[in-house]
This record gives C-alpha cells, structure tokens and sequence, in this order.
C-alpha cells in the first residue's frame, strides 16, 4: 500500500474528532510510484503559516509543464473556498515543484491541487495524474502549535480523552494552558513549560492512579520550586520579609484551581485523582531537591 494512502488512513479518525463539515482525509492521486514525498502531508495537522509547498518526483519535469495555474491553493472554510496566490517554482536538482504563498496562511483548513505536470522527452511513457489533498495550518501562539479543540462528548468518553498529537497531554488542557500562559507579560515561555509539565504529570495520575506515578507529579512541583526560588532571589533582593512572601506566592502559579478544574473534568477522571490521593495515605515521603534535574525541559534555556 502506498505510503501516502497508509497516512491518511491513520489521521482519518484524526480529522473526524474535530469538524463534520470539512473532511481532511479528501484526496486524489496519492497512490501514483512517481511521487516521492509531498510536504506538507496529506492529512497533516500542525503545519506552519510560512509554509510552503513541496512535490517531490521520481523522474525529471519538463519545466514548461511547471506553470502557475498547474498548481492552486484553497482555503477551505465551512462555507465557501479562496484561492491563495503564490510563486511556483521547479528545482530540477530535486525534480521537486514548489509554491510558496505571497502570505504567511491563517488558521485554517487547505488544500493543494496538482495538475498537467509532464515528464521530459526520456520518461514520455510516465504518466503524472492530478493530485489533490488537503492539511491544516494550526493556531500558533507565541511559538506554541495549539491542536484543535477536541468534540467535548467523544473527549470526555473515555479517562484519557483525545491527545491528537501523541505528547501525552489532552488536547483540551494543552489548549487551555497555551492561551492562559503563552501571552503572560513577563513569564510567557516559562509558565508554559511549567503548566504543560503539571498537565502531562496528571495525565500520568490518570493512566496509572498509584504510587509509581508519584514521581511525575513531584517533578513538575519540584520544577516549578526551582525556578520560584530563583526568581525571587534575583528580583526580590532589598524587599521585606512580607514582600518577599508576597512575590514568592506570585511565582506559584500551578495551584491554579481552574487548571485542575479543566485536567479533572469528568466523574471518572476525579474518582482516578481519589484513587492516586489514597495510595499516597500512610507513607512517608523523604525531602526532595529542586533541581533543574525535575524539569521536562532546560526552562533555564528559555531565556526568561
């Protein structure tokens, strides 16, 4: 089976969990030996708005082939389509056609159309038919990809809910962190990362409601301890001892209810925090050492 048939058979439950109206998986002439990659996938989720075009070919082009109107971008919406307009382009080095928008794309769903592209004279007999498929350039805030916001009935069916893009965080708590900290004026990067570590930890709670899953739930605190604690001695030298306090409590943010209001969401997702909460009882816990060593990521690098 075709490489490409077997991606948009894999994202095509993908694409049903978030919209009715537009189908994702449409598509038409994956399944050509001619073709090497295209690029973006077909099907593909997470693509970027300066993104451009890209069809790779086993055989040479006639160059004369590659023409503008042989390849149309369009935006796709749930009531009506727009073309894009772009620069074509073929580098024959690659036997790749390309098209680069003239602006970076909005949020939305595309497709791309490849047609009455020829072989040269050494591969007549080779026959290029038309191709068509279609990706989705995803919401970006701050350098974070947001997924797209999950069907609230089939995303709380089930305990672990829908994570489309495999990072082991729900889609809709990625999401709700991403527009809550992203944007943040001072700590936007850093508060990220820290709430995204606290969400993957619970999803581990979630998974695995025992003592084993303690571990993941300490880092992500012990994280956020590490950096608290290295802020306020950076920026709180000369305050007050209340002051002090004060601009410490600021820093830690992760206590948020509302976070933990939106992680633990469901009846059965609140029963597994239970379940963890009592395979904690009657244990006793050595200290911990809040390291950089506890965070998923070197939030020391973020340059916040």
């Amino acid at each position: 089976m075709n490489k490409f048939i077997i991606t948009i058979l894999l994202l095509g439950f993908t694409s049903s969990i978030y919209a009715k109206e537009i189908d994702i998986t449409t598509n038409k002439g994956l399944d050509q030996e001619v073709i090497i990659s295209l690029e973006p996938k077909p099907a593909q989720m997470d693509i970027d708005k300066d993104v451009t075009i890209k069809a790779t070919f086993a055989i040479a082009l006639d160059s004369k082939s590659v023409q503008k109107n042989n390849i149309k971008l369009k935006h796709i919406t749930e009531k009506k389509e727009s073309i894009i307009d772009g620069i074509i382009g073929y580098v024959s080095q690659d036997n790749a056609v390309t098209y680069q928008p003239n602006k970076n794309l909005d949020e939305g769903y595309y497709e791309i159309e490849i047609k009455s592209l020829k072989a040269t004279k050494a591969d007549k007999n080779t026959q290029i038919k038309e191709i068509k498929y279609r990706f989705y350039v995803a919401e970006t805030i701050n350098g974070y990809k947001l997924p797209l916001e999950p069907d609230e009935s089939i995303n709380n069916d089930t305990l672990l809910g829908v994570d489309v893009n495999d990072n082991g965080i729900r889609d809709d708590v990625e999401r709700y962190i991403i527009k809550k900290y992203a944007q943040d004026p001072k700590y936007p990067k850093t508060k990220t990362a820290l709430a995204l570590q606290y969400a993957w930890a619970s999803q581990k709670i979630l998974e695995n409601p025992t003592m084993e899953s303690k571990k993941y739930i300490d880092d992500a605190s012990d994280c956020q301890y590490y950096w608290a604690n290295r802020e306020r001695n950076k920026y709180a030298q000369g305050l007050s001892g209340f002051e002090r306090v004060k601009y410490y409590s600021k820093l830690m943010f992760l206590n948020d209810p509302e976070t933990k209001d939106k992680i633990y969401n469901t009846r059965e997702r609140i029963e597994q925090k239970f379940s963890f909460n009592a395979s904690l009882g009657d244990n006793i816990f050595d200290g911990r050492n809040y390291s950089i060593d506890n965070c998923r990521i070197n939030i020391n690098e973020l340059g916040e």
